[in-house]
């Protein structure tokens, strides 16, 4: 049966539409709201076309094509000029890697859409809802539905494909619609920091004062369209017989948990046709016997003799057989279906790159989106999966990231900016049992920003190095800001504190001023050499 296509016009249309009906939309953004409302309720449709007639008309053949790829939704936001809107989000959330736009003239992973170029299933809207109408204009209420339907399990891809590759400057976002976006985004402390960091920035202060007033009176008015506890589902399926697949296993001081991690990938429904160790320990402390008990797991043993995790990883999968390379860490606990379940969810969303949830049995709760699948917002490289030919496209792990932080992310992220689909797999599921020897811990780098002793680079270099690498100034500056002044104040303080604590750590923390500042600088400076020395990306 043939999939349809209603169009909805922002305006008048007297073209034909051989693909579904045409219906005419207000330029108001609340009556606008209300008849989608309305349509969405009543049509048949598969998908709807959002379509500015000044663009001309739509390409039929194209928009044919694009219901059958993999995306819940089309546009294109990036040929409007929407890229980093709004600047906000710079202030509050930095270095997210969703809000990273790709090149506009490549189909990518994002969620800043434009209403003048939207193709998106009706089902999506069913689920999350259509406009927000506490919004003024089109630009705002895009920006917020966009950033809805990701966050909430929608694969939302930009395509300069829709309007052949021509765009126009969207029109600009208001003071009142970047604050009704980031009120319904971001939490009310966050608001008040942003309009504060925007006063200051811009000199505006009496327009974003109002801006705050009218976007909450407007957000107090007009309910968020949809429900937090809605996400966008797919089906699963069937995934090809007989797949091939290498799991990599870098191990550092921690044979008491490399062996239960070996008997779990034993039990695999889908066993792997290799497992690759690379065993780290000093050579006087290797134990030979434990590969020797798992020798049926078609075990082969990389003993390496410079420490490192990225090198340890590139040297796996180098050396891999398989099809799809699955990785995980020694200090995890994984079930049976581990495996099938990354390689599912991998040919669910055709995707390119795939991520588990890790548990941890300690630290910060596990986060609502955990649940369910969505756009990865990070790769961990302690349960993932990928397709080989991923590594033969970009190259492997980053050497500059060795025995440092933000090596996994920074594939993640190369591989999204490339137009690649990272996902999120709420079923391919690891305990991270965050050993407290071994590993990371074994260089002093599990946490980038909290260090066991008051001398080292603050925060670590790789941590700068990856921002400076991908990011902005403004965002490199303001990554560094949350992210020290998150780690100088301690978990207690965060939750509640009386006046007096806080004094009592403001003057404790004084004394460690010029310590700190030396510490911010020597990571600064050695950001700086690695990012001048360029990226160590061997290729496969």
């Amino acid at each position: 049966m043939a999939v349809t296509v209603d169009l909805l016009v922002w305006g008048k249309w007297k073209q034909n539409w051989p693909l579904g009906s045409v219906n005419s939309l207000s330029s108001s953004i609340p009556r606008a709201a209300a008849e989608i409302e309305d349509l969405i309720a009543t049509t048949q449709a598969d998908w709807l076309l959002f379509w500015d007639p000044l663009l001309g008309e739509p390409d039929v053949e194209l928009v044919a094509a694009l219901v059958q790829e993999r995306a819940d939704a089309w546009h294109s936001g990036l040929c409007f000029g929407l890229a980093g809107e709004p600047e906000e989000h710079d202030y509050i959330h930095p270095i997210w890697p969703l809000a990273l736009d790709a090149d506009a003239s490549i189909d990518s992973v994002s969620w800043r859409l434009t209403l003048s170029a939207l193709l998106v299933k009706t089902d999506v809207l069913r689920t999350l809802g259509g406009l927000d109408a506490a919004f003024e204009g089109t630009t705002g209420a895009g920006l917020e539905l966009g950033r809805r339907m990701i966050d909430r399990g929608a694969v939302v891809m930009h395509t300069p494909r829709l309007v052949n590759g021509r765009g126009s400057l969207s029109d600009r976002l208001s003071e009142h619609d970047r604050f009704v976006f980031l009120r319904r985004v971001f939490g009310r402390k966050w608001v008040r920091y942003a309009a504060l960091r925007r006063s200051m920035a811009h000199f505006r202060p009496l327009k974003v004062r109002s801006a705050l007033r009218s976007s909450a009176a407007a957000t107090s008015a007009t309910k968020r369209p949809g429900s937090a506890d809605q996400v966008v589902t797919r089906d699963s399926v069937t995934s090809p017989e007989n797949p091939t697949i290498t799991v990599v296993l870098p191990t550092l001081g921690r044979y008491e948990l490399l062996r239960p991690v070996l008997e779990q990938l034993r039990k695999q429904t889908l066993p792997a046709q290799q497992v690759v160790v690379v065993d780290q320990n000093d050579v006087d402390k290797r134990d030979h016997a434990i590969y020797e008990e798992f020798a049926d797991l078609n075990l082969e043993v990389i003993f390496q003799v410079e420490r490192g995790q990225w090198l340890a990883r590139n040297a796996a999968v180098e050396q891999a057989t398989g099809e799809w390379i699955a990785f995980v860490d020694d200090d995890s606990e994984v079930g049976p279906d581990f495996l099938e379940q990354h390689l599912e969810g991998l040919h669910r969303y055709d995707a390119d790159l795939s991520t588990g949830a890790s548990l941890a049995v300690i630290g910060a709760p596990i986060p609502e989106n955990y649940a369910f699948f969505r756009v990865a917002d990070q790769w961990d490289s302690g349960n993932g999966m990928c397709h080989r030919s991923l590594f033969e496209r970009f190259g492997l792990f980053d050497q500059q990231f060795d025995r440092q932080r933000r090596g996994d992310a920074e594939f993640g992220l190369r591989v999204q900016l490339g137009g690649c689909l990272v996902i999120h797999n709420p079923h391919a599921i690891r305990v991270h049992l965050k050993a407290q020897e071994g590993g990371l811990r074994t260089f002093g780098s599990l946490d980038g920003f909290r260090h066991r002793d008051r001398t080292s680079p603050l925060p670590l270099p790789s941590m700068v190095y990856y921002t400076k690498r991908y990011h902005s100034k403004r965002q490199v500056r303001e990554d560094l800001m949350i992210g020290l002044s998150q780690a100088i104040v301690p978990y207690e303080l965060k939750r509640r504190a009386s006046p007096r604590q806080w004094m009592g750590f403001v003057a404790g923390e004084a004394v460690h001023v010029p310590s700190t500042v030396k510490r911010v600088r020597a990571s600064l400076r050695i950001a700086d050499e690695m990012v001048e020395d360029g990226p160590r990306i061997p290729k496969l």
